[in-house]
Parts: C-alpha cells; sequence; structure tokens
C-alpha cells in the first residue's frame, strides 16, 4: 500500500498528521488556519498534534482540549477562529516562528 504524502485535505489520517507534523517542524505560520481546521478532526490524534503545533507556533491554546466534549471543542475552535479572523483583519502576514 503506498504511503500518502503530508497533505492537509487528504482523506487519509496519516497524511493530515504527517501534515501538521511538517508544519510544526518547519514553524509554518502560513498553515495556522489549516491547523485550525485539524481541531475539528474525529481523529483524536489530529487534535491532540494540531493543537500542540498551535501551540508551538503560537504560544496559545484559546482553552482548547483535545479530549473535551463536542461542545467543549466547538467553543475552542470557535475561539481559534475569532483569534484567526483578527489576525486577518489586522493584516498580520508572518512567515514561520511566532505569528
Amino acid at each position: 500500500m503506498p504511503t500518502a504524502g503530508a497533505s492537509f485535505d487528504s482523506a487519509e489520517p496519516a497524511a493530515r498528521n504527517a501534515a501538521i507534523v511538517q508544519a510544526a517542524k518547519q514553524r509554518d505560520a502560513s498553515s495556522l488556519p489549516q491547523l485550525v481546521r485539524m481541531l475539528g478532526s474525529d481523529d483524536p490524534a489530529t487534535r491532540v498534534l494540531a493543537i500542540r503545533t498551535l501551540e508551538k507556533l503560537t504560544g496559545e491554546t484559546k482553552g482548547f482540549d483535545a479530549a473535551g466534549s463536542d461542545e467543549e471543542r466547538a467553543a475552542g475552535i470557535k475561539a481559534w477562529d475569532a483569534w484567526l479572523a483578527g489576525r486577518e483583519n489586522s493584516g498580520a502576514t508572518h512567515r514561520g516562528g511566532n505569528p
């Protein structure tokens, strides 16, 4: 079976997880929207990788708990979505490192 390449848009959890790990290693701030999207994954491992990478890149978790209830996770995602919207409105364009 061929291994899937790293891609946030892959149907394969392993490929999505590989994309998260790659973003963490490269400190890729341009991947922040995709990382926030991964917080909504059905795969608990994907959620953990995504929040740890977001924390590495931003220094924050926004209270997101990868093992929380659906409602708790939704509230955390909403906080991240608001944060992303604020970055877009402020024109933040950092690449790598702390955004």
